[in-house]
């Protein structure tokens, strides 16, 4: 629900808005009954933030021309400038709207007042002494450059004429879709009277001023935008059409409402309900308000940002306890998985041990093999699954070599060259001399080891490439620094130094298919965690 206080220089008016629809509106009088009534309304919606619309003859606007600066610079000579427009106002305002580059650069500034500032002061200090939150004062003229940005129209300046209350009709003038000026006119012909020729008289009136100012040329065509009701449409149609000095189009109030969705509960005769459900957007809008008459709409965001605080905290207090409760939960069902396979290694071991089975592995070692599984299932546990992909990602870039088989196992040394080989007691003992010096050391730990064998598709009978793309393969996986070890067990063809060459060559072997295979051997040492 959004609040929105309209004061238009006499009676203050406040409505509710929830999304595009005014659920209430409540009038308040300008003397002690009505203030009171608005000291109670604003107590009875528990410091809900509230924005303040005003409409007011007594706001003057400046358009002026400043040197482009930043900083201190520039606020001094704003300063400069309030002082010499409105010397007696609080409330002032000062929006840039272009930049010029000519000798010099400058920058075009809108200032803005009111001269009358006294004139809001009883309802504020009713707003200050029930601490409502007041995000901002608003000036309706500056606030229509909302509405004017949804014209389309093919002329550089527009006028745009609407009517709030009966006395007063109001008058900006934008150029370039930015506000120049604004004047609030009196006007005496809303209920009797010729009406239109009133509106078109003031709108010329305004004319004749920006031809003065040299705003715009004298034959420059001005778009006039007339907000208007039921009442008064058709004899401003009428009369308009008479004109060729400007552009009209003339808009229906109630009409304008129902094409923007905005639901008020009877038909209207003025434009307020337009502006009010402008102000009444999510955005933060202030052109008046002062930093003391803002403080409680501060401490009320402060407030809001310290409970969405509290509430991410609490959030995330609470994944946290869910988090640490699931992994008690995995700890503990580890636990009891863990148990579950050392009892069942421990019966098989003592089993062994009361039937005395004849076994040429010792009580010692079956001992060692027990732990060893253990700190496996615990540790060390693996699958293929990771070696056989490390593997296919470095067999990706020969696509001519068919794998044709795979032997994977886990050991306890790497350099066991196969399962049979696999010693979790003592292990084997090998002759140093016959070593190969060029491969790694024999180490011991926890190893995955695997043999592929493989073949090239379509060989053509080109051992040279071959050769090479087997070169190129144990170099790939050698840098790669996936492996602890790869080395290359059967090449398409034995180059060795001490073996012989030798094949037939003639004619009857030539439609005979000839085979290129390949052989070679990983080993990954697996890390443990932690």
């Amino acid at each position: 629900m959004k609040r929105v206080l309209y004061f238009t220089g006499y009676r203050m008016v406040a409505q509710e808005w929830a999304g595009h629809k005014l659920v209430s509106s409540v009038y308040f009088e300008p003397d002690e009954q009505g203030l009171d009534l608005f000291s109670a309304y604003l107590r009875s919606f528990r410091n809900e933030p509230v924005r303040l619309l005003v409409d007011l003859i007594e706001e003057e606007f400046r358009q002026v021309r400043i040197p482009l600066l930043r900083g201190s610079d520039r606020q001094a000579i704003l300063q400069r400038n309030f002082a010499k427009y409105f010397r007696t106002s609080e409330y002032k305002h000062a929006i840039s709207q272009s930049v010029e580059k000519k000798d010099r650069k400058e920058e075009k500034v809108l200032i803005m007042g009111l001269t009358n500032q006294y004139l809001l002061e009883p309802w504020l200090n009713i707003v200050e002494q029930t601490r409502t939150p007041l995000s901002g004062i608003i000036s309706l003229p500056l606030l229509s450059e909302t509405f004017v940005k949804e014209i389309k129209s093919e002329h550089r300046a527009i006028i745009l004429v609407s009517q709030q209350v009966p006395s007063n009709l109001r008058q900006s003038v934008f150029v370039d879709g930015k506000l120049i000026l604004s004047r609030l006119v009196p006007i005496a012909s809303f209920y009797q009277g010729d009406y239109a020729s009133d509106v078109l008289r003031d709108i010329e009136s305004t004319q004749r001023y920006l031809i003065s100012q040299r705003i715009v040329e004298r034959s420059e065509t001005v778009a006039v935008h007339i907000l208007t009701n039921k009442r008064h449409f058709d004899k401003l149609l009428m009369r308009c059409e008479q004109e060729s000095y400007f552009d009209f189009t003339i808009h229906e109030v109630n009409e304008l409402l129902e094409r923007h969705k905005i639901e008020v509960p009877d038909e209207q005769d003025f434009a307020s309900g337009l502006y009010c459900y402008l102000a009444s957007k999510g955005i933060t809008v202030n052109h008046y308000a002062q930093p003391k008459e803002r403080r409680y709409f501060q401490h009320h965001r402060a407030g809001l940002a310290l409970r969405a605080a509290s509430i991410g905290l609490v959030a995330i207090g609470l994944g946290m306890a869910v988090t640490s409760g699931a992994k008690g939960w995995l700890y503990n069902d580890t636990i009891e998985s863990t148990e579950l396979l050392e009892q069942k290694y421990r019966s098989k071991y003592n089993q062994l041990s009361e039937n005395r089975i004849d076994s040429t592995t010792s009580t010692t070692a079956m001992q060692h093999i027990v732990q060893t599984v253990e700190t496996i299932e615990g540790e060390y546990l693996q699958d293929p699954e990771q070696m056989l992909a490390l593997i296919s990602k470095d067999l990706s870039i020969f696509p001519d070599i068919r794998i044709k088989k795979v032997e994977w196992f886990l050991s306890n040394y790497s350099n066991s060259e196969g399962v049979e080989e696999v010693s979790w007691g003592k292990p084997k003992r090998r002759n140093n001399r016959d070593r190969d010096r060029s491969k790694p050391k024999p180490k011991k730990g926890f190893f995955e080891i695997i043999n592929v064998e493989g073949e090239f598709l379509n060989f053509d009978g080109n051992f040279r490439y071959a050769l090479s793309a087997v070169d190129d393969l144990e170099k790939a996986m050698a840098e790669s620094g996936n492996y602890y070890s790869v080395e290359i067990t059967k090449r398409p063809l034995d180059i060795e130094s001490d073996n012989r060459l030798s094949g037939d060559v003639g004619a009857s072997r030539r439609n005979q298919l000839v085979r290129a295979e390949l052989g070679f051997r990983v080993v990954r040492e697996i890390e443990q965690d932690g």
